[in-house]
């Protein structure tokens, strides 16, 4: 199930907008340092390394079909958490499709 399969560190990829602008490759470059956590008691990590680290814990939860990643972080300075359309979820990838395009993550090695 996803439930199971998404447990584990994912690391960012790439990100595929569906309104690309002149930030769009910006955002992936400070992007491809992230790193994805999630454990089997329903709480994530999200690290973000480089010059400066930041890291987001919180908690995740998956729909009944396990098609809908909700995740609510411990501080939301910036906005509100959005949910995640899961696309792909298998040993290697997980593919999010989000209002402003697909997220893809590899499992970490």
């Amino acid at each position: 199930s996803n439930a199971e399969k998404i447990i584990g560190c994912w690391t960012f990829k790439t990100f595929e907008f569906v309104n690309p602008n002149e930030f769009s490759k910006e955002i992936i470059q400070e992007a491809k340092k992230t790193e994805v956590c999630f454990d089997t008691n329903g709480k994530f990590t999200s690290t973000k390394s480089g010059a400066n680290t930041v890291t987001i814990t919180g908690v995740y939860s998956l729909s009944a079909d396990g098609k809908i990643l909700s995740q609510k972080r411990d501080i939301s300075p910036d906005g509100i958490d959005e949910d995640a359309e899961i696309v792909v979820l298998d040993a290697e990838n997980l593919i999010f499709k989000l209002e402003i395009g697909k997220m893809y993550l590899e499992r970490k090695k």
